[in-house]
């Protein structure tokens, strides 16, 4: 589930906040009665699911933490790796092409955030606030390095750079090869916050971090220099509660903007070059946004998908069929919009006008591609929530559940329309 940090005294509360609680890996959800149930749809677009393998669960309140991630940095001809990391500790690389595991280990310590990847080096930030870095080849230790506090959000690299954001308000940049930190920017925050962070951004020599005060800065990369600040999101209300205004979800840049969301807060656009906002809307979203062509993509508090034109902000489509579900951040494969929920099921909706195109249960395919395999699992039921962000690269899309269950699709030509029945 989704945990409150009251900051200052170090106190970890649990909020029963409906819009943010996620389903404990493996456990009986909350209360959901009120999630839409899925009605069948036309499906138009063919999809294949390709492989899915075990990688070990993440945490229950899982935002952005312990994502997947894909190595860019490869040489021609090369086959990319994925990479995961689980909150006992396990870090693993596997192959895209069929998902084997090239190496594993175990590092015997729980996790919390990462895995950041470049420059030959694998980092994830470990429950007891320390950075480490793994060779990317076999994860071997080659440095370990204190930090402020816990590391929730991905580490950025940047060349020689290694961007890190933790639970406290910090943003601190290290040099890759060594873990040694080079400058630190400290921001103080609210009593009160949802346990998260968003990942930062490095553009044009910049670093772009959101904070829990709805505040978005911009940081020189290379001094911490304050470059410039704006608000995306001011606080209202009575109580700590009803004054969260947290920018935990995932943000882009495209084109000399960045755009960014916040909890009960705002969507907005803002130039990356001085820091003005372009446009805003109210908003609420804590999962963020993701970019195409001139078209933002995201799911707000309420698990509503919107796509808004880039340009103005205004409203191209919304899609209300999917309201209660807890759904993802939204992520673009080919000409389709992917987001996947509490209940295991991933959709698969048209960029033009929001209407679903296709859609896959995590259970079945679980069960169809590794029954053989796992045929001693329990048959007790399986609640496959997904709340880190699905991945595409190459085409390929990549789902990991909260319980660890990482499984690969690919879109295929589209195939005459069917009903599909979803029970």
């Amino acid at each position: 589930m989704m945990l409150l940090r009251m900051k200052k005294i170090g106190l970890m509360l649990v909020a029963l906040i409906s819009s943010l609680l996620l389903v404990a890996c493996g456990s009986s959800p909350k209360d959901y009665s009120d999630a839409t149930p899925l009605n069948a749809i036309n499906t138009s677009v063919s999809v294949k699911a390709l492989w899915a393998k075990p990688t070990g669960d993440v945490p229950e309140y899982a935002h952005a933490q312990l994502p997947v991630v894909i190595d860019m940095d490869v040489e021609a001809n090369k086959d990319k790796k994925i990479y995961v990391a689980s909150r006992r500790g396990e870090v693993a690389a596997h192959a895209t092409k069929n998902g084997d595991v090239l190496w594993q280990i175990s590092m015997n310590e729980a996790l919390t955030g990462g895995p950041g990847v470049g420059a030959g080096l694998l980092f994830v930030g470990t429950r007891e606030a320390e950075l480490v870095a793994l060779d990317k080849n076999n994860g071997a230790e080659r440095w370990r390095q204190r930090i402020s506090s816990e590391m929730l959000a991905t580490p950025v690299v940047a060349g020689e750079f290694l961007v890190v954001q933790t639970i406290d308000g910090r943003i601190s940049v290290h040099k890759t090869t060594t873990g040694k930190k080079l400058w630190s920017y400290e921001r103080s925050i609210p009593k009160l916050t949802l346990r998260g962070t968003s990942v930062p951004l490095v553009v044009n020599e910049a670093v772009l971090a959101g904070f829990s005060d709805g505040r978005l800065l911009s940081l020189s990369l290379a001094t911490g220099e304050l470059l410039w600040e704006t608000t995306i999101a001011v606080p209202h209300g009575r109580t700590d509660l009803e004054r969260l205004v947290d920018i935990d979800g995932l943000f882009r840049a495209a084109d000399g903007v960045v755009y960014v969301s916040s909890y009960q807060g705002r969507v907005a656009a803002v130039s990356i070059e001085d820091g003005n906002v372009l446009w805003a809307r109210d908003m609420s979203s804590y999962t963020g946004l993701t970019v195409s062509e001139e078209q933002i993509f995201i799911t707000d508090a309420t698990s509503r998908v919107w796509a808004l034109d880039g340009r103005t902000g205004a409203t191209l489509w919304r899609q209300d069929s999917l309201l209660g579900r807890e759904l993802s951040v939204p992520v673009v494969q080919g000409n389709t919009l992917v987001v996947a929920d509490y209940d295991g099921f991933v959709h698969w909706l048209s960029q033009d006008d929001g209407g679903f195109v296709a859609r896959k249960s995590l259970d079945k395919v679980w069960s169809t591609l590794r029954y053989i395999w796992d045929s001693d699992e329990s048959a007790e039921k399986v609640y496959r929530s997904v709340s880190v962000s699905p991945l595409v690269d190459a085409g390929t899309l990549y789902v990991r559940d909260n319980t660890g269950a990482l499984a690969a699709f690919a879109l295929l030509k589209q195939a005459t329309p069917k009903q599909a029945a979803i029970k």
